[in-house]
This record gives structure tokens, C-alpha cells and sequence, in this order.
């Protein structure tokens, strides 16, 4: 189980090669369930008819983008993802070119970049982080790590490792998890000894003597 910062392509298919399931976020996980109205944006490309067999998009004025060109790009540690662009035959005279389009130039055409594998990662993600199981994953994930994160980046103030290489990286992050261990466990028992110590004066007066006369 990891946030939307480790949904990417190279990380879902590491995943996959590995035989583990992924309960990954993708950067558009979130508003896939709270926001309605990007969700349903016929401007978005994901809702733009598409034809396998021609390989061609449709947009909803009802122009056609072919296939252009692929292009790859390679990752620091070596993982070559495919980009597939395609570009639209005509947008002149089209109502909503300013809207879909960032060229100034009325003449020229709508490009756009699809990533199958990507996308078939994600739809996949987004299925399986809303299994019964997921769901279970993603609320306890918010407790048990959400929370450990937010504690030792805001009360602790640790926002930047100072160490590189992972050996070393990994040294400091446990003498950092040891701290916020040591420091949980002097709260849990300070709050111990406070309950304790209350329970016993108010045991102390319930049986203090009753003052008055013979």
C-alpha cells in the first residue's frame, strides 16, 4: 500500500514483474473520487471516444485524431516508457479550440500524448483500491502511517534526510523512527502515571474521614 507519489509506471510494472498486488494511488486517484466534475469533463481526453481498430480518437466536436508518431522516454534507472501522440487532421473553424487547445495559432493542430501501459496500470489500481480489501488497506494506511509521517515531519521537524547513499539513508531513518518510538512510549506512559495518580486521589477522597460533631 503507497500514496499517489509512488504510482508510477515503472513502479506498478516492478510490481507486477514481482507477482504483488498493487494497492498503489495514481496522481489522479483522488479526484477520480471526489471530484465529479473533472471526472466527467468531456474535455478530458480519457473521455474521448476512442477506436482500437483504426487506432484513432475522437474528440467531442467530433474530430478525428490519428495515430502521429510513438516516443519513449528512459528513467534514471534505466525503465523505457512508450508514449503514443496522436494529432488531430483539422481543428479550423472548431468552437472550442481556445478551450482545448494552449496554441495561439488557430492553424495548428491538437496533439495529445496517451500511455497505454499507464493507463491500463491505473484502471487496474483504482479497481483494486476499491476491493473490499483496499478500502481496509487505504483506512488503516491513513493511521498507522499517515499519521506516524505528519508526526515526525511537523513535531519532530524532519523534512530532509542529510545522509546520501541508501546505506547510510537508511541508518539515519531508523535512529529517527527510534526517537519517535522512545518519545511515543514516554507519552503513552506519562498519560499512565497521570491516570493512575488521578484514580488514587480520588480514592483518597472518597475515604477521607467525615469531620463533624460527636
Amino acid at each position: 500500500m503507497a500514496d499517489a507519489g509512488y504510482g508510477s509506471e515503472e513502479n506498478y510494472a516492478y510490481l507486477e514483474a514481482e507477482g504483488v498486488d498493487a494497492y498503489v494511488k495514481h496522481g489522479e486517484f483522488f479526484r477520480e473520487c471526489h471530484n465529479r466534475k473533472w471526472r466527467e469533463d468531456e474535455m478530458r481526453v480519457a473521455n474521448w471516444e476512442y477506436d482500437e481498430e483504426s487506432d484513432e480518437h475522437t474528440c467531442p466536436e467530433g474530430k478525428t485524431l490519428v495515430f502521429l508518431k510513438e516516443s519513449s522516454r528512459v528513467s534514471e534507472l534505466g525503465y523505457e516508457s512508450v508514449v503514443r501522440v496522436y494529432e488531430c487532421e483539422s481543428c479550423s473553424g472548431c468552437p472550442r479550440k481556445a478551450k482545448c487547445s494552449k496554441s495561439a495559432s488557430p492553424d495548428t493542430p491538437k496533439r495529445i500524448q496517451v500511455n497505454p501501459a499507464l493507463n491500463a496500470f491505473r484502471r487496474r489500481a483504482s479497481e483494486m483500491l476499491h476491493t473490499e480489501i483496499g478500502s481496509a488497506l487505504r483506512k488503516k494506511r491513513s493511521v498507522d502511517v499517515e499519521t506516524v509521517f505528519g508526526d515526525i515531519k511537523r513535531n519532530l521537524g524532519f523534512t530532509r534526510f542529510t545522509l546520501r547513499g541508501l546505506e547510510k539513508v537508511t541508518l539515519e531513518w531508523r535512529l529517527v523512527a527510534t526517537g519517535h518510538n522512545i518519545r511515543k512510549l514516554f507519552l503513552a506512559e506519562s498519560k499512565k502515571r497521570k491516570a493512575m495518580a488521578g484514580a488514587a486521589a480520588q480514592e483518597r477522597l472518597f475515604f477521607l474521614p467525615l469531620r463533624g460533631k460527636p
